[in-house]
Order: structure tokens, then sequence, then C-alpha cells
């Protein structure tokens, strides 16, 4: 609701009403109070300031970014044209000038070049569009300014890891770790300097005085095991990752990196000790009952397989991988599919006939190489699902798996003309192409999937088997 604005008689009786209105955060009354007191003493800056102020705070982006620009042409004190440096900037980045803010804060820093807000501001904005040169300068003279503000210091080392400075971002975080002994944090990323240096031995040292200071620092633990295992010293880095995994249960970090050092470790039995453990914690990623199942898989306990990705299925009833990995586990057991169905239906208490629970078991046969069971139920669903992209692409990986590369290109083609957009549909392809010995049209599919910027780990799977372990 709107309030009446009060007769104005001195500036104090005015600045002590705008002060009521901030804290009611009645901002738009504040603005045109603030706008009605310039008038009757344009001598006094303040009152500027503040209508500048709060017409931001009240939304009004181009009347802020105007009122904010009159500060900085009349005679203000310098906390004033700070803040109306920083007003402009916020009004710029709000309505989408990015650009505009940016050029607003070099050219504030260079009128006021002592100012730490402005120019952590412009190492923020400079960071955000991936300007580390700028950020790094900007952030270099913030520390310089104000070296006893530890976020200077992690906006600067954040620029020079982003840049690839590793010898100066060595530098740099030794430097704030002086200032700052006690932060596990610098101390940290000091550790992860030293590593992309090459320095490995020092690193150790580094990572353990910051695990001393924050024992549930992932990163820290992760720059140690680093470290250890770049050391040629495998069974101390996996016994410490083991202890970082006790340390922090549930930390998808840290156990997905316990499953890919397990297999050069021979030490599947530790992955599945430690998924256990995290799949009875709240809110556990997705990934970590995939990746305990497929555990027992690769084990060959099928059953336990099976009685955990039930689990998985009430607990993620949105994710579809757990429906087909419980298929295959009891495939795997010696179920047949039509078992299998009735499976999933009980666990679902749905009819064996669900839609979803018939895309499952083709998932589930598509995975375990038998191509010839899951054609046969998706010529089935095809006839009530004709244009499922997702059938269709299953349809693909199927006929190229029986070795019907040109039926398979022709289809996963038209899937690729009609959603261009969709990822999985162009590795398929490629994988069509790459299996018909057409290695051209294999690496011009493997573009187009490029350009969609797919999950890294997808990319580098593809990779892998077209160009071979050495990439491209």
């Amino acid at each position: 609701m709107a309030t009446a604005l009060p007769e104005l008689e001195d500036p104090a009786q005015a600045k002590a009403a705008l002060a009521q209105l901030e804290g009611a955060r009645q901002f738009q009354e504040a603005a045109s109070l603030a706008a009605k007191a310039v008038v009757l003493w344009p001598e006094d800056a303040e009152f500027r300031a503040e209508r500048a102020k709060h017409l931001l705070a009240a939304g009004a982006l181009l009347e802020a970014e105007a009122a904010a620009r009159e500060v900085l042409q009349a005679e203000a004190s310098d906390a004033q044209k700070e803040a109306a440096w920083i007003i402009l900037a916020d009004a710029l980045i709000r309505q989408e000038r990015a650009a505009d803010a940016r050029e607003a804060l070099r050219e504030a820093c260079f009128a006021m070049p002592g100012s730490v807000a402005l120019q952590a501001r412009r190492g923020h904005q400079a960071a955000q569009v991936g300007d580390y040169p700028e950020a790094i300068d900007a952030y270099q003279a913030a520390c310089d300014l104000a070296p006893e503000r530890e976020a200077l210091h992690l906006g600067l080392l954040n620029g020079l890891w982003m840049a690839k400075r590793y010898a100066l971002g060595s530098a740099a975080a030794a430097r704030a770790v002086e200032q700052f002994p006690e932060s596990a944090t610098l101390r940290q990323q000091q550790a992860s300097f030293l590593l992309a240096e090459g320095r490995a031995a020092e690193a150790i040292g580094v990572a353990r005085a910051a695990l001393v200071l924050a024992p549930e620092n992932p990163s820290a633990h992760w720059a140690l095991v680093d470290a250890l295992w770049r050391q040629d010293r495998f069974n101390e880095a996996f016994r410490t990752l083991e202890a970082a995994c006790e340390a922090i249960p549930g930390n998808t970090f840290l156990l997905n990196e316990l499953a890919r050092l397990s297999i050069p470790m021979g030490r599947r039995d530790s992955v599945i000790r430690f998924y256990r453990k995290a799949i009875e914690l709240p809110d556990v990623s997705p990934d970590i009952w995939n990746g305990l199942i497929r555990a027992h898989i690769a084990e060959e306990e099928f059953s336990t397989a099976a009685t955990i990705a039930r689990r998985a299925m009430l607990a993620h009833a949105q994710a579809a991988d757990f429906g087909a990995l419980l298929v295959e586990a009891l495939l795997l057991e010696g179920k047949t599919a039509a078992e299998a169905s009735s499976d999933i239906a009980s666990t679902l208490d749905t009819s064996p006939e669900n839609l979803d629970i018939r895309h499952f078991v083709i998932a589930g046969l598509l995975a375990l190489g038998r191509w010839d069971e899951a054609i046969a139920h998706l010529e089935e669903m095809r006839s009530l699902q004709p244009d499922q992209p997702e059938l269709l692409l299953k349809f693909g990986i199927a006929l190229s798996g029986q070795g019907a590369f040109r039926e398979a290109i022709a289809l996963l083609s038209e899937l690729t003309e009609q959603h261009p957009a969709h990822v999985d549909a162009w590795e398929a392809l490629c994988d069509a192409y790459r299996q018909a010995k057409e290695i051209k049209s294999a690496i011009m599919a493997y573009r187009r999937l490029e350009a969609l910027k797919p999950p890294r780990p997808k990319m580098n799977r593809l990779r892998v088997r077209l160009f071979g372990e050495d990439g491209i």
C-alpha cells in the first residue's frame, strides 16, 4: 500500500523519513521522497545518492541508471561516488547489459583506483564472462589494497587457476596462506596449484596441513590423494581415499574417484563397501545407486544387484536407468523377460503391460547384447508408439548390434533429422557409421554431437571408440 509522503521541513527530517521508509522496505516511496528533497536542497549530494539507491532497490533500473550518472556528474563525496558506480553497474547488469557494466566498472576503477569495492566488482564481472586476465588484474589490485580480506585472495586465485597460470598461482597462494595461516581453503588451493605445476611432493605437505584445519574438506582430501598417486604411492593413495570416504560419507565426487581408481587397484570390494554405506544416507546421488548396482553385477552377485535396483527404483522414481538395471540383473540371474516384467510390475504396483516397463525390458536386453529378443519386443512396441524417439533410438542400436548397419543408419539418420538436438541419437548414429567402417560419416556425426556440448564422459567414451585410446 502506498504511503503518503511527509511534508519536508529540513534536511535532517528528510533523512530520518528516508531511513524509516528504507526500514519498511518501501523503496519506491523512498525514491520519491529523495527526489523531492533533491529539489528542495540541491546542494546536499546525499539525497541524489539516496534516490539512486532506492530506485535500484525498487527495480526501476533505467531510472536508477540515470540517477547514478547524475550523482557521478555532480559534486559528491568519494563514498557517494563509489556507491553510485556500484549502483550504475548493478543497474546495467540487471538490464542484461553486461558489456556496458564492465565498461562502467573500468571507468570507475580508472577514476577511483583505490576503491577495493570497485576493483573487486570489476574482477567478479570479468570472471563471469571468462575474461581472466582482467579478473586477475582487478583482484590483484584489490588484494594489494586490502590484503586482510580473504575473499579477494580467493577471487585472484580463481582467475589464475582458470587462466592456467599455475606458477603465479602457487606464489599468490603461498602469500595468501602467510596472510591467513588458519584458512584450510587457501591451503587446499595452494596444494592444487602445486599439483598443477608438477610439484607433488610439496603438495602432499600442504594438503595434509589443510586437512588438519578442515578434516571434511573434500578438495583437500582429493589433493592429497592425487599428490600421493603422482608419486607412485598407489596403495597409500587408495587408503587415503578410503579414509576420505569414511570422513565424508556420501560425497559424490570422492565416491566416483574411488570407483575410478578401484579398477587399476583391483578393489571393487571397497566400492561396494562405501557405496552401500552411502545409499543409507538421505539425498544421495542416483549415480551412487547406479555404481553400486553395476559393481554387484560385475561381481556376478545378481540377486543382490536386483535387490538394490528395486530399492533404487522406489527411491528415485524419475530415474529410468534403474528399471533397465533391474531387468539386466534379473536376466543374468536366469529370469525370462516376462518374469522380469512381472518383478518390476510388482515393485511399482502396476501392470506388466505398462509401456514404461516394456521400455525397461528392451533396455535390459540391449545392455546384454540380446539383439534378436530386443528387436522382437521393439517391433511389437513400434506398432503402439511408431514415432516415439526413445523407441526408435533403441531400434537403431539393436539393428547396429545385429550387424544391420544400413537399416540402422537410415533409421538413426531420420531420427536425428527430426530431433537434431537428441544427443543419444547422434552418438548411436556415429557408432553405426563407425561399425559400418564409414569413418568419414562417423566423424561428421561426431562433430554434430560435439556441437551439442554433451557430458564430457560421454564424449570421452565415444572418442575412444572412434579414434582409439590416444584420442583424435
